[in-house]
């Protein structure tokens, strides 16, 4: 893998991350308008990226292949998830250790992870990203919210079936059929799709806009927490699964996963379940920012 590539990458990242940031802090970008291109961003642009991965040129993987992958990606997320129940036991004496545990155990897959590996390997790891929202949504709408509500409640079939999750499903449909798809539908989704890595980071950073950077470094929590979250639970998913796996781009996508930030929906989850907000605010802030250092180190020493 070609380093000064990734770096070339990530500096690509960072500068977009800023940028969105600067105008949330001018007004150029609203809070709402945040709100809502985030809203756009999982319906259509991910969507289209999920998709678009299996369109033209199809991952050389066979079906079986295909199926080993998920399962791979579905241990993947019982690391992460598994990680974060046993990391939180650590805060037994604060009020929120299912927040603490939720924070560890949700990434932001789609808007870090799947521009990442798209942009260092193709097609083929996006489609891997993709078929890791079947574990990820199933484990978050089911575990992760019931351990928010103290174990009470159900869970609703709906919010686990969310677009990027149908996507998914959409592209393996799309593999498994193995049939030439009309050119009008594959270009128009690669057009889409292409706009997924800029827009992501761009709306990271605007959500990014109303953190206070100086209560960041004033919170030992967050030091931890983040060592954690970027650099124990990768390293921990890289030599459990490194003896299984020989597909070198999946165990990459894996690491990737592993390694990404804690996911942008930890705030509206702790919000509707009575946890605070800021918290998980400042831990989204932190681990996305030590997240552009932590992952191409990581991807150097292991790959």
């Amino acid at each position: 893998m070609n380093f000064s590539a990734l770096l070339i990458k990530i500096g690509i990242f960072a500068v977009l991350l800023v940028l969105g940031n600067f105008m949330a802090r001018k007004k150029i970008i609203s809070e709402w308008f945040a709100k809502d291109t985030s809203k756009l961003m999982l319906n259509v642009f991910i969507v289209a990226s999920i998709i678009n991965s299996v369109l033209g040129e199809r991952p050389a993987i066979t079906t079986a292949e295909m199926w080993k992958a998920v399962l791979v990606l579905s241990a993947t997320s019982v690391i992460i998830y598994g990680t974060g129940f046993i990391a939180s036991r650590f805060f037994k004496n604060e009020s929120n250790v299912a927040q603490t545990e939720t924070i560890i155990g949700v990434i932001n897959s789609l808007f870090v992870g799947l521009p990442v590996v798209g942009a260092l390997c193709g097609g083929e790891a996006t489609f891997y990203i993709g078929l890791s929202c079947l574990p990820y949504n199933i484990i978050l709408y089911t575990y992760s919210t019931a351990r928010l509500r103290g174990g009470k409640g159900g869970f609703s079939l709906k919010e686990v079936m969310t677009p990027t999750l149908i996507a998914a499903l959409i592209s393996m449909v799309i593999f498994l059929v193995n049939r030439p798809m009309p050119r009008f539908f594959t270009e128009l989704v690669g057009s889409v799709a292409g706009a997924t890595t800029p827009l992501s980071m761009l709306l990271i950073g605007a959500t990014l806009g109303n953190v206070n950077f100086k209560e960041l470094v004033k919170d030992r929590r967050i030091y931890i927490i983040s060592a954690i979250r970027l650099i124990i639970v990768p390293l921990l998913a890289y030599f459990v699964l490194k003896p299984f796996v020989i597909n070198e781009v999946l165990l990459l996508c894996c690491v990737v996963l592993a390694g990404c930030p804690t996911g942008m929906i930890v705030t509206p989850l702790s919000i509707k379940y009575g946890y605070d907000p800021q918290y998980s605010s400042r831990m989204i802030a932190s681990t996305t920012i030590l997240s552009f250092i932590t992952l191409p180190i990581l991807i150097y020493i292991l790959f």
